[in-house]
């Protein structure tokens, strides 16, 4: 069976009028029933406090006088003739002996039962249904000397009551009806008047795509609940807009870190092949080419280790690892590429502690911070290596004193590929080393923080956990 999908302001609407009708349908038959039981009891109440009258008197009075003039008897009595009632007097043999009737049927049938209860002295209630109209009938006995003597029938109408409790009745079959139409109108205009922004929303959702991500939703400063997901929805949009930059420009990045050997190849290439050379032209030629191949290798595997590592599938081989020991071999092996740039590496106080972590990582995260340091630091330079424990936490700092990084560029330089100088040529490497020494220092639970200004150097800060 195909599931019927309503709009949200359908489903709003219909869940309010049921809820609705269910209290008005509970409410008005509780209300109908109460009405109905106290009707009920005041009717009884009445005929009940005639009987009484009636009974106490001829308890003082001689039947005879009762039967001889009755509707006198009842005006003495009663201070006046009643009016739609029924009255009668029953002997303790079922015999009537006197009767009054007030009302328009002919006779009130009186049950073997009823008779029989009043006899044992018990005061019956009971509805004469057959009778039309119907009639509230209440049967009292007389008591003398502790024996039932006669038996007092007070009987009214219920024609009053009936119509009474029709019209309530008729007034709830219209009035509930028409509380919901009436609702279910007003709640569908309300739905949909609360619900237009979200329609907004939609049509401005549609209009988005990766060629008009400066577009944004506007709904008129709305601070509700609508307000904050527009917001929200624009916040999202702005991320994406970011993303779809950084893509294109890695994209851009890539191709142009890609086309530069490749373009060196060709053009070597094309160059040898144009007249006949010597062994050695052809020798260089190889080991040129080499050079540009191993560089594209070295970008395609960068690309692969980022690739796995934002999917999750690298795993870390963690065992103790000294840090000083670490530092000072990665250091040792740096200093010579520093000597052969003219610059100072120095290696300052370095904590003796121990890291949780794999030690090729780490090892190739500190050295690409101290090779983008001296890549970057003019010849007589000088770059400083040290250490220092903090609230659980092991600092590793890398202070060059070179070209240093404006402060637009500092939160884009562990972006792939990302120069701060277009201008100038990068000198070797990859240019995904601070991308990858930055996830490695997150993938240990720790972070990298650069400070920097230019022409006064930099601060590359590494937080691991000891």
């Amino acid at each position: 069976m195909k599931k019927i999908n309503l709009p949200i302001k359908w489903k709003l609407t219909i869940w309010y009028g049921g809820i609705l009708a269910l209290i008005l349908v509970v409410f008005s038959s509780g209300v109908y029933i109460y009405f109905r039981n106290s009707l009920e009891r005041s009717i009884d109440a009445k005929i009940k406090s005639i009987g009484d009258v009636l009974s106490s008197s001829m308890t003082e009075t001689h039947n005879q006088t009762v039967f001889g003039n009755f509707e006198r008897y009842l005006e003495n009595v009663l201070g006046r003739k009643p009016k739609g009632k029924f009255i009668q007097i029953i002997d303790s043999s079922g015999r009537i002996g006197a009767k009054m009737n007030d009302i328009e049927t002919e006779t009130v049938p009186t049950s073997f039962s009823t008779l029989e209860r009043a006899l044992k002295g018990e005061v019956v209630y009971e509805t004469i249904e057959t009778a039309r109209p119907r009639l509230r009938l209440v049967t009292i006995p007389i008591m003398e000397k502790q024996k039932v003597s006669s038996i007092v029938q007070i009987g009214t109408s219920l024609e009053d009551f009936d119509e009474t409790m029709r019209k309530l009745f008729i007034i709830m079959i219209i009035s509930i009806p028409t509380s919901i139409g009436v609702t279910i109108a007003i709640g569908y205009f309300m739905a949909k008047k609360t619900l237009k922004p979200v329609d907004q929303i939609r049509k401005a959702a549609v209009k988005i795509s990766s060629s008009n991500l400066d577009e944004r939703i506007d709904i008129k400063g709305r601070k509700d609940e609508l307000g904050k997901l527009a917001e929200t929805f624009n916040a999202m949009i702005s991320r994406l807009k970011d993303a779809f930059q950084r893509i294109n420009q890695f994209s851009i990045d890539v191709s142009h870190e890609l086309k530069t050997p490749l373009t060196i190849l060709k053009g070597e290439t094309e160059v040898a092949l144009r007249k006949e050379r010597d062994r050695d032209d052809y020798k260089n030629l190889l080991e040129s080419n080499l050079e540009e191949i191993d560089r594209m290798s070295k970008i395609i595997d960068d690309l692969l280790l980022l690739s796995k590592a934002e999917a999750h599938d690298i795993k870390l081989n963690l065992e103790d690892v000294s840090l000083r020991d670490l530092v000072a071999d990665v250091c040792v092996d740096m200093r010579i590429f520093a000597e052969n740039k003219g610059i100072e590496l120095v290696v300052n106080e370095l904590e003796d502690v121990k890291v949780k972590g794999d030690e090729l990582k780490l090892r190739r995260m500190l050295w690409n911070i101290l090779e983008n340091g001296i890549k970057y630091t003019q010849k007589g330079g000088l770059v400083a290596v040290s250490s220092h424990m903090n609230n659980g936490y092991v600092a590793i700092h890398v202070k060059d004193n070179g070209a240093g990084i404006s402060q637009e560029d500092i939160k884009y330089i562990f972006d792939r590929f990302y120069r701060a100088d277009r201008s100038r040529k990068r000198e070797s490497g990859s240019g995904l080393g601070l991308s990858i020494s930055k996830w490695i220092a997150e993938a240990h639970n720790g972070s990298i923080e650069v400070q920097s200004k230019p022409f006064n150097g930099s601060l590359f800060s590494i937080k691991l956990p000891i």
